[in-house]
């Protein structure tokens, strides 16, 4: 693997320019609010260091190797698996405001051999065996469906290849699952406002309310709301066939909001933050051709030696220390 500080002085290099007055307005302000510790060498030093971890936990070295980030948002890790020597660096994200960024940092410091397409998950494909390595960091909790996404990346990686995910919604830890499950139910239901770091704008069962209100205007509005709640979890086309299907033959929709269950965007399908255990995510992903490990993860980015020291120990006692951890990290490997 690459000298860490040669590396992680190119990132923190382009980083550097990248943030100064002249230049910081051509990338989109989210990702100076997103990523602060882009604003410090110390910071910049710590994301390099985040994406050596990963490799290091995976034995994986991306010299020479071709690599995929499975929802790569503004390319901070392709950035840095470039500079540790990956002879291709593919990403893809359906946000265009963090795309177009990560566009902009690719042509402006001519990172050659780095690509970015626009596309969520269902959108793109790529060869068979075609990576090395498949990334997906903070991702996995917001694919509409986790299992095409499994599907997708053992078809996408070669034999020996290495998946490799890290998440911070670990349901083995009941203080971040229950604050997770208030997140849903104010995402479903509202009030609107600001919850843990996210922003409800409009709930979603209002959305689905005014979905059923434009496409069926004679509807009585008390018919119009048990309609929206029972039509929870279904995107628009499907809505809009359930309330087809009660006009015709009388019966109501039966998808009722599940406490325990993530809630999904009725334009987009998008889901906020579903919950894993890593432990039961790990043998589902080996149901998909693939041996699979998970670990606790508990920080140490930062450099901090005695924060090091005590999660590569806490990593170790997996499974026994999941239920204090607030990420995870699963590693698995191509059969």
């Amino acid at each position: 693997m690459r000298d860490f500080r040669t590396v992680s002085q190119r990132v923190s290099a382009l980083f550097e320019q990248a943030a100064r007055p002249e230049n910081r307005s051509r990338y989109d302000e989210e990702l100076w609010r997103y990523y602060p510790q882009l604003k410090t060498p110390q910071g910049r030093i710590q994301q390099t260091r985040y994406v050596y971890d990963l490799c290091q936990l995976a034995r994986f070295d991306p010299e020479g190797k071709r690599v995929l980030d499975a929802g790569c948002g503004f390319g901070l890790q392709l950035i840095v698996l470039h500079f540790m020597g990956a002879r291709e660096a593919v990403g893809f994200d359906p946000s265009e405001r963090r795309l177009r960024t990560f566009q902009h940092l690719i042509a402006d410091f001519q990172l050659q051999g780095v690509q970015a397409q626009l596309a969520a998950l269902e959108q793109v494909d790529y060869d068979p065996a075609s990576f090395d390595m498949l990334l997906s960091n903070e991702a996995i909790s917001h694919y509409p469906d986790v299992d095409e996404f499994l599907t997708r990346a053992a078809r996408w990686l070669r034999r020996g290849g290495v998946l490799i995910l890290a998440d911070g919604n670990n349901a083995a830890n009941p203080k971040l699952a229950a604050h997770t499950r208030q997140l849903w139910q104010r995402f479903e239901n509202g009030p609107a406002g600001e919850f843990g770091g996210h922003r409800i704008l409009k709930p979603y069962l209002q959305q689905r309310t005014e979905i059923i209100q434009a496409a069926f205007p004679d509807l009585p509005p008390e018919t119009v709301q048990i309609l929206a709640q029972r039509t929870s979890l279904l995107t628009r086309p499907a809505i809009l066939q359930a309330v087809e299907r009660y006009l015709q033959t009388g019966e109501l929709p039966s998808s009722m909001y599940d406490p325990a269950q993530c809630p999904v965007n009725p334009y987009s399908g998008a889901v906020i933050e579903r919950l894993f255990h890593p432990i039961e995510l790990a043998r589902h992903i080996e149901r998909f051709g693939f041996r699979a490990w998970a670990y606790a993860y508990f920080g140490g980015a930062g450099g901090n030696p005695l924060v090091r020291a005590v999660n590569a120990l806490l990593m170790r006692l997996t499974p026994l220390s999941l239920r204090w951890a607030r990420s995870f990290r699963v590693i698995a490997v191509r059969q």
